[in-house]
C-alpha cells in the first residue's frame, strides 16, 4: 500500500498541491481502520469531514421518512465523499456501512479551513480543471468549489471589515441600494450645478472676480457634501454568514463605527417592508429581523431585493434546525454506546510513516519580548488582549517629552559652560533617573492592564505596576447576551481601536474592553468561545439526561429478557372473529 502522502497526491482534488502543501495536509489527515459491517456514518448526523477510502469498501444507503430506499452508492479504494463538508457543516444524507474491512482517511473541516488560512495559495489550486471530454482532472467539484469561493469573499471590503471566523461562509452581503445613494446625492449634485450658476448671474454686475469666486466656493461646498454622502454610504455593510447576522454602521459625522453581530439561531422572524410605490418599482425595502438576542430587532434598511434576506435566513434557519437535530441524534447514540460499552466503529491507525515528534525549541529573546508586549496573545487556551499601542504612546507622552526637554537643557548647558560641575551633573542624573522610572511605570501600567478570554470567562484585569494593587472583573461566557464593537471617533477609526461592550445577563454588570485594537476581531473571538462553551454545556446537560434514558432502556431490556413484562397488544390469533370485525367496520 502506498504512503499516505502518495495516496493524497493521487486524488484529483489534491493533484495540484506541491510537496510542502501535501506534507501540511498530511498532518491534518487522520487514518482509521474499520471492520466489515462497521457503520461509518449515520443518516441525519452532522457531517463535518471529508472521507477517503484507502482500503476496503463502503456502501451508502439513503432512506426517506417512510423507510423507502431512495439512493445507494458504493465506494472503493481511491473514492471519497463529503468535499462540501470541509467548508460548512451539513447533515449526512445516507448511512454508510463497511462491506469489506479496510482503512479510511478523514480530514475535519475545521482543520482544513485552518490549513487554507496557513497556506493561502492552496485555494487557487483547488479550482476545478476539466479535460476535453469534460472529466474533472484536478480540483474541487462544482458544488464544493462554489462553497470554497465564498471564502474568497472575505477579501471583499465589506466582509473583511466585520472579521469573519475561519469557518464562516458569506451567504449574503450588501450595502444600501445604489438608488438610495442616488436619492441622497441628488440634492448636493443639483446644488453643485445650479447654485453656483444662480450666484454668478445675480452678482455678475458687481465684479466678475467676486462672482466667479463665490460660484466656485458654493460649487466646492456642494461637492464636499456630495462626497460626504458617498463615503458615508460606502462604509455601511449588511452581511449574513452561515453563523451570524452582521450590521456594520459607520457615522462619518462623528467617525464612529458600530458592529452588531447576532447568531443565526437567535433569529425569530423576518418581515419585509416596501413602504412606497417608488420602493416597489425599484425593489427597495427594509428587512426587519426580530431576534432573541439583547439587541432585539435588527434592521437591514434601504437594500436591493430585501426578499433575498428573508430567503437566505429561512434557508440558514432550516440548516440550523437540521444540524441541531443531527447533533441530538448523535449525542443520544453516543450516550447509549458509552453506557453499554459498545466498541467504536473504527479505530485510529498508528503513524506508519514514523514521523518523529517535534520538540519545540525555547522561545528566543525577541519572541519573549513580542509575547510580553503583544496586543493579542493566545496561549494555553487563554487569549490575552492589551490596549492599543496608541494608548501607550498617549500615556507615555509626558515623560518622553520631559526626557527630551531635559536632554535639550543638558545639551545647552554643556554648550554654554565647558565644565558643569559635579552638583549639576548629579542633579541631572537624578532627574533623568526619575523620568526614566516614570516612563517604565507608564509602560508597565499599560502592559498590566489586560483583558482575558478563557473557555468559561471574560475577564477585565486592572493591575498597578510592581504589585501596587489589582482589581478584577469577570463574567461567565454562558451569561453573555450580546457583544458590540465600537470605534468612537476619528482617532480610533484612523488607528483601528475602540471598545468591545459585553452585555451579560443576571446580576453581573456588563464588561467593557476599552481602547483595544481591532475590536471586531475581539468580538468574533468572544462569539466563537461563547458558542463553543454553550455547545459543551448543552452536551453535558444532554449527556446527564440521556444517561437516565440509557438506564431506563437497560432496566427495560433486563425485564423483557426475564419475561417479567406483560404483553401490551393481543396476538393476532387471540382476536375473535376477524372477518366479522372487518365487515362491521
Amino acid at each position: 500500500m502506498t504512503s499516505k502522502l502518495d495516496f493524497l497526491a493521487e486524488l484529483p482534488i489534491f493533484a495540484a498541491l506541491n510537496e510542502a502543501e501535501l506534507i501540511a495536509l498530511g498532518k491534518i489527515s487522520h487514518e482509521y481502520a474499520f471492520e466489515e459491517g462497521a457503520v461509518i456514518a449515520y443518516q441525519r448526523d452532522v457531517a463535518d469531514s471529508l472521507y477517503m477510502v484507502r482500503k476496503g469498501r463502503l456502501f451508502a444507503r439513503s432512506i426517506d421518512e417512510r423507510g423507502i430506499v431512495r439512493e445507494t452508492q458504493a465506494y472503493g479504494p481511491g473514492d471519497y465523499f463529503g468535499i462540501p463538508w470541509l467548508f460548512a457543516e451539513h447533515a449526512h444524507p445516507a448511512t454508510v456501512r463497511a462491506t469489506e474491512a479496510g482503512h479510511l482517511i478523514i480530514i475535519k473541516g475545521s482543520d482544513f479551513l485552518e490549513f487554507l488560512d496557513k497556506n493561502v495559495d492552496v485555494l487557487d489550486k483547488l479550482e476545478p480543471f476539466y479535460d476535453f471530454e469534460g472529466e474533472l482532472v484536478s480540483g474541487l467539484p462544482e458544488e464544493a468549489w462554489e462553497m470554497a469561493r465564498k471564502i474568497r469573499v472575505r477579501a471583499d471590503k465589506r466582509s473583511a471589515a466585520v472579521s469573519l471566523l475561519p469557518d464562516e461562509l458569506v451567504e449574503y452581503s450588501s450595502r444600501r441600494s445604489a438608488w438610495f445613494l442616488l436619492w441622497r446625492t441628488l440634492g448636493p449634485f443639483l446644488s453643485m450645478i445650479i447654485l453656483p450658476l444662480i450666484a454668478y448671474l445675480l452678482i455678475v454686475n458687481i465684479s466678475l472676480v467676486i462672482a466667479s469666486t463665490i460660484a466656485l466656493l458654493i460649487g466646492f461646498v456642494s461637492l464636499l457634501f456630495l462626497l460626504f454622502r458617498v463615503l458615508d454610504w460606502s462604509n455601511d455593510y449588511f452581511v449574513i454568514t452561515n453563523k451570524h447576522l452582521v450590521h456594520r454602521e459607520f457615522d462619518l459625522r462623528s467617525f464612529r463605527t458600530n458592529i452588531n453581530k447576532i447568531p443565526i439561531e437567535k433569529v425569530q422572524s423576518v418581515e419585509i417592508d416596501k413602504p412606497s410605490l417608488i420602493a416597489n418599482l425599484f425593489n427597495i425595502g427594509t428587512a426587519r429581523i426580530t431576534t432573541a438576542a439583547a439587541a432585539g430587532i435588527l434592521y437591514f434598511d434601504n437594500i436591493d431585493d430585501p426578499i433575498r434576506v428573508k430567503d437566505t435566513l429561512n434557508r440558514l434557519s432550516q440548516q440550523v434546525r437540521a444540524l441541531d437535530a443531527g447533533r441530538e441524534q448523535a449525542t443520544m447514540r453516543r450516550s447509549l454506546e458509552n453506557y453499554f460499552q459498545v466498541e467504536p466503529a473504527f479505530s485510529p491507525v498508528e503513524n506508519e510513516e514514523g514521523q518523529m515528534a517535534v520538540v519545540r525549541p525555547p522561545d528566543s529573546l525577541w519572541v519573549q519580548f513580542r509575547k510580553r508586549y503583544a496586543w493579542r496573545l493566545d496561549e494555553n487556551g487563554v487569549i490575552t488582549y492589551r490596549k492599543h499601542y496608541f494608548i501607550l504612546f498617549r500615556e507615555a507622552a509626558w515623560p518622553i517629552l520631559t526626557f527630551i526637554v531635559l536632554s535639550l537643557v543638558w545639551f545647552g548647558l554643556t554648550r554654554v559652560f565647558e565644565a558643569t560641575g559635579p552638583q549639576l551633573e548629579i542633579a541631572f542624573v537624578v532627574l533623568f533617573l526619575i523620568d526614566l522610572g516614570w516612563i517604565i511605570w507608564e509602560i508597565e501600567d499599560w502592559r498590566n492592564d489586560t483583558f482575558q478570554l478563557t473557555d468559561r470567562y471574560v475577564i477585565d484585569i486592572d493591575r498597578k505596576p510592581f504589585g501596587f494593587g489589582e482589581s478584577r472583573k469577570q463574567a461567565e461566557l454562558a451569561n453573555v447576551q450580546n457583544v458590540n464593537a465600537d470605534r468612537p471617533g476619528l482617532i480610533p477609526t484612523l488607528f483601528n481601536y475602540g471598545h468591545v461592550i459585553i452585555e451579560t445577563a443576571g446580576a453581573t454588570a456588563d464588561i467593557t474592553f476599552e481602547n483595544v485594537p481591532n475590536p471586531s476581531i475581539i468580538q468574533s473571538d468572544i462569539f466563537r468561545r461563547r458558542d463553543a462553551q454553550q455547545q459543551v454545556q448543552r452536551m453535558a446537560e444532554g449527556e446527564r439526561r440521556r444517561k437516565e434514558y440509557a438506564v431506563l432502556l437497560d432496566v427495560y431490556k433486563q425485564a423483557e429478557e426475564q419475561g417479567r413484562l406483560p404483553r401490551r397488544t393481543p396476538r393476532f390469533e387471540e382476536v375473535p372473529d376477524i372477518e366479522g370485525f372487518e365487515e362491521d367496520y
